[in-house]
């Protein structure tokens, strides 16, 4: 869904089922059941002003959670006028798999990328850390 449309998506790859790993399936089947659209054919995120007709529009649970919730951690200052959203979580999500040593392959297949080329060059971010780091092994 993009903007309450359904939208095909750039890539085959894409269109891949997303595997959840049980804790955060059990997490998004509790919001389910708690939510007053808990039926099974139901959104998991439904938009309580169209009556759960609809998902809930992305901008409106990062206005609601994950931008303050970024604030709160310092990730953000209050008030940055920067564009932050899940894409900057896919971004964090991709290095921090990357530096934990995850096969790019199994990446790729987890953020849906058609070429694992995408996957290195544009989402994996190398931190200062590592990179003196490694200067250091090369050093020893």
């Amino acid at each position: 869904m993009d903007r309450g449309k359904g939208r095909f998506t750039k890539e085959q790859a894409s269109q891949a089922a997303v595997s959840l790993h049980p804790v955060l399936a059990g997490h998004m089947n509790s919001w389910h059941k708690a939510s007053p659209y808990a039926e099974p054919s139901e959104w998991v995120f439904a938009s309580f002003k169209l009556k759960g007709r609809k998902p809930r529009v992305a901008n409106m649970p990062v206005a609601d959670h994950l931008r303050p919730a970024a604030v709160a951690s310092g990730v953000i200052n209050e008030g940055d006028k920067v564009r932050w959203g899940f894409h900057n979580l896919r971004h964090s999500l991709e290095s921090f798999l990357v530096q934990a040593g995850k096969d790019p392959k199994t990446v790729q297949a987890l953020l849906r990328h058609a070429d694992v080329k995408t996957t290195l060059q544009i989402y994996a971010h190398g931190r200062s850390e590592d990179r003196m780091a490694a200067q250091g092994d090369v050093q020893d």
